[in-house]
């Protein structure tokens, strides 16, 4: 019996992208001919995270060489021969941007999901890190690129602290140009290792890999704790520095004041986790120009500092911090989640001082700052704020497209809340990278996606039989592989 109250069988309310497969497949093929033509993306609900652009029910994004050219309504006229992107029933949000991920250990995916701090540093840096050749380094970082494409991240900051040679140092920068993501390769020495070529060999790496200014991957440092020696390098090489900040480094305010008296604090730092910083430390950041960023799983996941991630002392500092994934040993990479995790964390936290008797807690966390967060934010943290983090025209054109008509996010009712709420990365329906397309309508594209997979499992057997270990796919999750 079917009840009365039955949708009719006429099709969904609203258009449903990629309905037409022969459609689509004529468009993609027009967007990957060569000759320059502009690419109009039409009817979409804009959320630029630029108030001078502003949002729209009913939007167009018109793109030019890479680049926004127009963000408004109605845009046929101006897009004259444009290729057209039909995005009826999708949100367009500016490409997420991951502030920091240590993307070489993509093939450990999933291996070790109870592990605390201690735990992951002995099963990475001292555990499979060292056995790592740098064809392991690619694929791990292969991997971790095309998932953060696929989730809609469109930008990396890659703490690479595995460059135990050049050689490893190269194949992860071939890694993240291969992927076709917009990456920042921090390049980083291996924990408690000794590594004479780094950092010096990072200005082969530059001299190799980074000969122009205008590159989808930059080239910036990573230590695990601030040193003058190689801040004074990176001021030398005129490079970024990305810092870890978590509750391991000691009498971080004396440390980074004494770096500051020195010079050495400039806007060209991003710090990580930053369960590290405390008090008068928040305002030295912010007077430095500096960029910050929180882990909202991984404290929690690895017990890092007090787990929950200082954003109120972020916002009191009038900071805007970026948001990271950090590694995918224990749960996957993905940018939705981590809003959503901080949303509902925060909110849980403001209202237990509520019922504890707190007078003057913090503000709940609004879904757009969250969203700002993940975009501004961390564009702010990779040095790319100039061009990503919103939909600005003459910035790149980094988009994310997400549908609106799937079961878990129609009826789309609230634009912001569906992408920080409710949408996951298999509601992500085309992404572009500096107007390219990375993934179109569910699927990733430019890859073989069976040649990557033998890749990386391949890589994770070899990893598995140099530390005389084995996979076993129904471990208990209670123990890890090392």
């Amino acid at each position: 019996m079917t009840s009365q109250y039955a949708a009719s069988p006429s099709g969904p309310a609203r258009p449903a992208p990629g309905r037409d497969p022969g459609a689509d497949a004529r468009t993609l093929a027009e967007l990957r001919q060569p000759g320059g033509r502009p690419v109009l993306i039409k009817g979409a609900v804009v959320i630029s995270q630029d108030p001078a652009v502003g949002d729209y029910a009913a939007g167009d994004i018109l793109i030019r060489d890479g680049k926004i050219a127009h963000v408004g309504e109605n845009l046929a006229g101006p897009a004259g021969q444009a290729v057209v992107i039909d995005a009826a029933g999708t949100i367009a949000v500016p490409g997420f941007v991951d502030a920091h991920v240590h993307a070489w250990e993509g093939q450990l995916r999933g291996t070790a999901p109870t592990l605390d701090f201690g735990g992951y540093l002995g099963f990475t840096a001292f555990g499979y890190g060292p056995h790592y050749r740098p064809h392991d380094n690619y694929a791990g970082t292969l991997a971790t690129a095309l998932v953060a494409l696929d989730a809609g991240i469109t930008t990396i900051v890659d703490n690479s602290h595995n460059s135990r040679t050049p050689e490893h140092s190269s194949a992860a920068v071939e890694a993240l140009i291969d992927a076709g993501i917009r990456g920042v390769h921090a390049s980083g020495a291996p924990v408690g290792a000794d590594v004479p070529t780094w950092p010096v060999d990072v200005t082969r790496l530059r001299s190799e890999y980074f000969t122009s200014q205008d590159q989808l991957v930059t080239l910036r440092l990573f230590d695990l704790y601030p040193t003058t020696d190689l801040w004074e390098f990176a001021r030398r090489e005129g490079l970024w520095i990305s810092s870890e900040m978590g509750s391991h480094i000691e009498d971080v305010a004396g440390v980074l004041a004494d770096l500051d008296a020195r010079g050495l604090l400039t806007r060209e730092h991003a710090f990580n986790h930053c369960n590290a910083l405390a008090g008068q430390t928040w305002d030295l950041i912010k007077r430095s120009g500096a960029a910050v960023n929180l882990a909202p799983r991984s404290d929690a996941a690895f017990g890092v500092g007090s787990a929950f991630p200082p954003v109120d002392q972020a916002r009191a500092a009038g900071l805007v911090p970026g948001l990271s994934g950090d590694n995918e040993i224990s749960y996957g990479l993905g940018m939705f989640t981590e809003m959503q995790t901080l949303l509902n964390k925060h909110r849980g936290s403001v209202f237990g001082r509520i019922a504890a008797g707190e007078q003057d807690p913090p503000d709940q966390l609004a879904p757009s700052e969250v969203l700002r967060f993940a975009t501004l934010g961390g564009a702010a943290n990779a040095g790319l704020a100039h061009k990503v983090g919103s939909l600005t025209p003459g910035k790149e054109a980094d988009i994310t497209l997400i549908r609106t008509t799937d079961v878990n996010t129609a009826p789309g009712s609230n634009a912001v809340a569906t992408v920080t709420a409710f949408a996951h990365a298999g509601n992500v329906d085309t992404v572009l990278v500096a107007g390219q397309i990375r993934k179109w309508r569910g699927q990733l594209t430019g890859h073989d996606m069976n040649a990557v997979s033998a890749q990386v499992l391949a890589s994770r057997d070899y990893l598995f039989a140099a530390s005389h270990q084995r996979a076993d796919v129904l471990a208990d999750v209670g123990t890890s592989p090392l």
